[in-house]
């Protein structure tokens, strides 16, 4: 019965048909009752679902990945048909920020850095307040990479223009912004509570004055053209585990595929959480959109992609 009520109703309050829905039936096998708790324990955990309750009872679950209103206002989705205001159980606590602080030095000492972010320690109502592993991973390709010289073909100093796309909370793109001090940084993300972390963690994060740090609100797949026109395309864009999830694989590339200069423009990501995405996934995506790529033998999950020249 709990499983029954967890998928919808099939009635609303009046009696009228409102979601058909399977009915429980009493011979189900304990086993197969124990997986389907277990499969959803483990959505809940890694989706950071939230369940919308109407009148008392839970009819829908809903994941909400991009917070892309603003924090006063509220998505169309806490309302229901009457205009009342839904009630929405958060299944996870606040948790504080803390100062995360990060360092980076590589084998020949051209580069000693030091960053400090305002964030989370784990993933808690947003996967953008934290710091994935993939992101310290991409930062230690480009330190090994440095001491041979391979990213000043790639990040020309003070001329560059370089879009972080899925930034949270800012590492890749600040490292990029010291370590090789481009002519632009942009870190964008869909989620306004992680824009607020970003600003914060710009501003605590001196670059050299050659780069010019900001951030700027992009949902993948989104206002592409807009977002064009007011910031104009990227010589070069990074990004870590963002496509972790089927929907994300083809608006992370059709976001790549609009932004990136046509000519010589380079996207560096690495794809280590691979989740629902398998590796072979996003080469196949990148194929389809025109593009090739390299990897290194240190980091073979971190990708260089350009476009294939005709």
């Amino acid at each position: 019965p709990i499983l029954h009520s967890l998928y919808a109703v099939k009635h609303n309050i009046f009696g009228q048909p409102h979601l058909a829905i399977p009915r429980y039936d009493s011979n189900t096998t304990p086993k197969r009752i124990e997986r389907l708790l277990v499969a959803a324990i483990i959505i809940v955990l890694i989706l950071r679902l939230q369940l919308v309750r109407y009148r008392g009872v839970i009819i829908m679950i809903t994941w909400r990945e991009h917070n892309i209103h603003t924090p006063q206002s509220n998505g169309d989705n806490d309302y229901d048909s009457d205009g009342e205001k839904a009630f929405v159980f958060n299944l996870f606590d606040d948790v504080a920020d803390k100062t995360l602080t990060y360092k980076f030095k590589s084998k020949s000492s051209a580069i000693d850095i030091t960053i400090t972010l305002t964030g989370r320690e784990q993933m808690c109502t947003s996967t953008g307040l934290a710091v994935w592993g993939g992101a310290e991973t991409l930062c230690n390709y480009f330190l090994e990479e440095h001491d041979t010289d391979n990213p000043t073909e790639i990040f020309r100093r003070g001329r560059s223009r370089v879009l972080e796309l899925g930034a949270g909370l800012g590492l890749c793109g600040l490292f990029t912004a010291k370590a090789f001090e481009p002519g632009e940084v942009m870190l964008s993300d869909g989620d306004v509570d992680v824009l607020e972390r970003l600003q914060k963690n710009i501003e605590q994060n001196a670059t050299s004055s050659r780069t010019t740090v900001s951030c700027a609100q992009l949902v993948w797949g989104q206002n592409l053209d807009a977002f064009e026109e007011e910031h104009g395309k990227f010589d070069v864009i990074i990004a870590s585990e963002c496509m972790y999830m089927t929907p994300s694989l083809q608006t992370i590339w059709q976001t790549v595929n609009h932004l990136l200069a046509e000519s010589n423009g380079v996207f560096l990501y690495v794809h280590q959480a691979s989740s629902q995405v398998p590796n072979e996934k996003v080469l196949e995506m990148a194929t389809h959109c025109g593009f090739v790529w390299t990897t290194s033998l240190s980091y073979p999950l971190v990708h260089l992609f350009r476009r294939k020249k005709i």
